[in-house]
């Protein structure tokens, strides 16, 4: 009977939700798999945001109530955070040509996800380039959503340079250096994907920047060890640079600190 079928779904539904993890009580967006009947289409759907994957849960389903879920069609949406992931990685993956401008679109984002379970950031800077771009479309609209056109959209005018910045991420010394010169060396793959310019030029712009900083300099003197030996040469004229640019210690009387 339809009404026996709609009981075993739903009651197949909280279990799916208790063994992927899932928070119990509420829709599924946020996290329990959900039962819906399409009145329309004639037909039942299991909805449910991030967790496992279609085939994970069209296993379970087939493995638990093999009669009641025939036919049953399957619907994992993506949040906005695990959309925002996935920008990143399609943004930063090894391309033929870094200096194009990457297009993506939310299709791309699916497909890339399509059989991770629970997709979620796994480093720090994955953590601070997706709260970072999230942030901005936030902040600009209003509103604490952001939709997956939205999301795709930013990163493909802007890149993802300008949201390292303002994450606040840590950069390494390469990095640090790309982020100064980049532009004055036309190398856009650095603002669309984050990748660094050639050490040597790197190392070769500090040396012929008379207003490099402190942060600069010793950014480059860190890429030494990496470039050939010629430039070994040039490590005294750099640290010559660097006391000239160093702000000067302060110090208390006696020599002493004076927050001693």
């Amino acid at each position: 009977m339809a009404s026996d079928r709609a009981t075993r779904l739903r009651r197949l539904a909280r279990t799916l939700t208790d063994r992927f993890g899932f928070q119990a009580g509420g829709s599924h967006r946020r996290g329990a798999v959900e039962a819906q009947w399409s009145a329309s289409a004639r037909a039942w759907t299991f909805a449910w945001t991030d967790g496992p994957t279609v085939a994970q849960v069209r296993a379970a389903c087939l493995e638990t109530e093999p009669t009641a879920s025939e036919g049953v069609r399957y619907a994992r949406t993506l949040s906005e955070g695990a959309v925002a992931l996935g920008v990143v990685r399609l943004t930063l993956c090894p391309v033929t040509d870094a200096n194009r401008r990457p297009l993506l679109r939310p299709a791309d984002i699916e497909a890339l996800l399509k059989d991770e379970p629970s997709p979620a950031p796994c480093t720090d800077r994955e953590r601070a380039l997706v709260y970072a771009v999230l942030y901005e479309i936030h902040d600009a609209h209003h509103r604490n959503q952001a939709r997956a056109e939205e999301i795709c959209d930013i990163v493909n005018r802007y890149g993802l340079a300008m949201f390292l910045r303002r994450s606040g991420a840590e950069l390494s010394p390469v990095e640090v250096l790309t982020a100064r010169y980049a532009a004055t060396h036309a190398h856009p793959a650095w603002r669309h994907r984050l990748a660094p310019m050639d050490a040597v030029v790197l190392f070769r712009a500090v040396r012929e920047d008379p207003r490099a900083t402190t942060e600069l300099i010793t950014a480059a003197l860190a890429l030494l060890p990496g470039l050939p030996a010629e430039y070994a040469a040039a490590e005294a004229e750099l640290r010559s640079r660097l006391e000239r640019t160093a702000p000067p210690a302060r110090s208390g009387k006696d020599g002493n600190s004076p927050f001693r």
